[in-house]
């Protein structure tokens, strides 16, 4: 082989390579976007002190083995739909997600035009993921209540999850013209936004939400998660550790944090933060996933190696990756 096939052959690997290299930063460590994460129960809100997965979980489980209980249920004669509704309550609080189910069906067979119900019919299906079905609910609610805020704020939060973001943004434009205290709709309303890479506008509508809402964790962390898109990254810095002084899981928030550290060539304190959201094995793997990002397969491998050490048997990602770093030295 001549010496200017070899450099076109060398030349050729390294571009497939980079792109081997680079977006693992986008697997091994999860990236800064992070939709699902931003749909929990600080996003899509609680209901009878149950947050959001704990609903979904125990939802789906009873969906599939339906209590006994369900068939047998005789109500009283003088039960009215109020009355079915307010029982349904009390097994939403008791996490009887199925019956809770069941109670507004029968409080919605005696009174169909029950807004308030259908709405809570609604955020079930929501927080069991079933989306369809949610709108469904919260459409109908529209039809009976058109200045319904809370409805159109459940709809544009089915419609995102359903990755229909047009409809999504004029569910939620609609829900805050109806009700402009709605933290909620603008926090998604952000999360659109920066999917279109309209960071000034998502970063607009978190500040928005944090002066409605200024306790909620998740708020700041998406204004972090938008800077950083954006590439300003002092600033993703500063929301970020405002969201660690708030109350809430921050496992995501560190992982954020560390990622624009090192981004920034803070590579110490991103490890501190790795390990903070994390165990030491999955640390070591994300800080050698961000020295690669940056170039630096040297560094990288040698992050990878530690996380090998603490766990060899269990982290098989560290292991991968380093295979990519070695592959790396080879090529180079």
């Amino acid at each position: 082989m001549t010496q200017k096939k070899e450099r076109k052959r060398m030349k050729t690997n390294r571009r497939l390579l980079r792109g081997l290299v680079f977006f693992p930063i986008l697997i091994c460590v999860g990236s800064l976007w992070g939709c699902a994460s931003w749909f929990d129960s600080r996003a899509a809100g609680d209901y009878g002190g149950f947050s959001g997965p704990r609903i979904k979980s125990a939802f789906k489980k009873q969906m599939a083995h339906p209590p006994q209980e369900a068939d047998d249920f005789k109500p009283l004669p003088e039960m009215t739909s109020d009355d079915f509704e307010s029982s349904g309550d009390m097994y939403f609080a008791n996490g009887e997600f199925y019956m809770a189910l069941v109670q507004y069906e029968k409080a919605l067979g005696l009174k169909s035009d029950n807004t308030r119900v259908t709405y809570k019919k609604g955020l079930l299906f929501l927080f069991a993921d079933k989306y369809e079905d949610a709108a469904k609910e919260f459409q109908a609610v529209i039809e009976k209540a058109p200045g319904h805020a809370s409805a159109y704020e459940g709809l544009g939060q089915a419609q995102f999850q359903m990755k229909k973001h047009d409809e999504a943004e004029k569910s939620l434009l609609k829900a805050i013209e109806n009700n402009p205290k709605l933290w909620k709709a603008r926090n998604f309303l952000g999360n659109i936004y920066d999917y279109r890479k309209r960071y000034d506008a998502a970063q607009k509508m978190y500040s928005e939400a944090i002066l409605l809402n200024p306790r909620e964790i998740s708020l700041y962390n998406n204004l972090g998660v938008s800077l950083s898109l954006a590439g300003n990254y002092e600033s993703a810095i500063k929301a970020f550790m405002h969201a660690l002084e708030t109350n809430g899981p921050k496992e995501k928030v560190y992982n954020n944090l560390g990622l624009v550290l090192a981004k920034t060539g803070q590579y110490e304190a991103a490890l501190e933060a790795f390990k903070k959201g994390t165990d030491s094995p999955r640390a070591n793997n994300n800080l050698g996933c961000a020295y690669m990002a940056n170039g630096e397969f040297k560094e990288a491998a040698q992050f990878f190696r530690k996380a090998i050490e603490v766990s060899p048997k269990f982290y098989v990602k560290a292991s991968e990756n380093l295979k990519k770093v070695e592959l790396t030295d080879f090529i180079n």
